[in-house]
């Protein structure tokens, strides 16, 4: 089953880690907070990059949908 990178946004800094590291995935959105982009696959190396990046350990895969 595909997953889906997930950002806790009650733990998240705003520190943009994740969008330093993985740019196509990961983005502010309008209001401020950490979002993840709706794509129908997500590059597993480029993710994890960003979860290994996070401070806050707040980064993770869940099932999708």
């Amino acid at each position: 089953m595909p997953q889906v990178p997930v950002v806790e946004l009650s733990e998240c800094n705003l520190c943009e880690g994740c969008v330093a590291a993985c740019p196509e995935v990961f983005q502010r959105n309008e209001a401020g907070y950490m979002e993840v982009v709706e794509l129908d696959s997500y590059a597993k190396e480029c993710v994890q990059e960003a979860i290994r990046c996070c401070p806050e350990q707040c980064i993770h895969w869940e099932e999708a949908p």
